[in-house]
C-alpha cells in the first residue's frame, strides 16, 4: 500500500510540474504580435532560422513602424529562452479573454518553438497573462534591432 501511495504521489507531482519545466533544445522560432484598432500590427517581432542555418530577428523599432532585420547568434537565442523560463511563459493559457465584452481593443499572439519539439502558444483578445513575459520579449526584440538598418517588406508577414 505504501508503494502504491508513493507512486501515486510521484505521478501527481510530475503532472503538476510539467508546465514549469524549461523547454529542452534551442529556440528555433519565436513570434510576438500585437494588433490595435488601426490597420496592421501595432507591434511585430519574430526570430526565425533561415535556410542557411543562421538566425535573424525581424522586428519593429516603434509601434506601427517599419520592420527591421538583423542577424543574431546563440547568445541572443539563449537570452530569449531565459526570458521564457524566468517568466514561466510555458504556463500561459492557450487563449485569454476579458470577463466582459470589449468592442474596441487589442489582440496579441505569442509562439515559441524549440528544437526538441516543445512549443509555447498563447493568444488573447483584450486580456493577457500576468507577469512581464510579453513585455520583456518585446523590449528585447526591439533592443536587438535598435541598430539595424535593413528593412523588410511587411507584406511577407501579414
Amino acid at each position: 500500500m505504501k508503494k502504491f501511495l508513493f507512486c501515486m504521489i510521484g505521478t501527481m507531482m510530475s503532472l503538476l510540474c510539467c508546465g514549469t519545466k524549461a523547454p529542452e533544445g534551442q529556440l528555433v522560432l519565436l513570434e510576438y504580435t500585437k494588433s490595435g484598432t488601426m490597420a496592421g500590427y501595432e507591434y511585430f517581432g519574430r526570430v526565425e532560422k533561415l535556410p542557411n542555418g543562421t538566425f535573424v530577428v525581424i522586428a519593429m523599432k516603434e509601434s506601427y513602424g517599419d520592420l527591421y532585420q538583423k542577424k543574431i547568434g546563440k547568445e541572443e537565442l539563449e537570452k530569449l529562452k531565459q526570458i521564457i523560463v524566468e517568466e514561466k511563459m510555458m504556463k500561459y493559457k492557450e487563449h485569454y479573454r476579458p470577463v466582459f465584452e470589449v468592442l474596441d481593443g487589442y489582440m496579441w499572439h505569442f509562439e515559441a518553438t524549440f528544437s526538441e519539439g516543445a512549443r509555447v502558444y498563447s493568444s488573447g483578445s483584450n486580456a493577457r497573462p500576468g507577469g512581464d513575459g510579453l513585455k520583456r520579449v518585446r523590449e528585447y526584440l526591439t533592443e536587438l534591432v535598435a541598430d539595424a538598418t535593413k528593412t523588410v517588406d511587411p507584406e511577407k508577414y501579414r
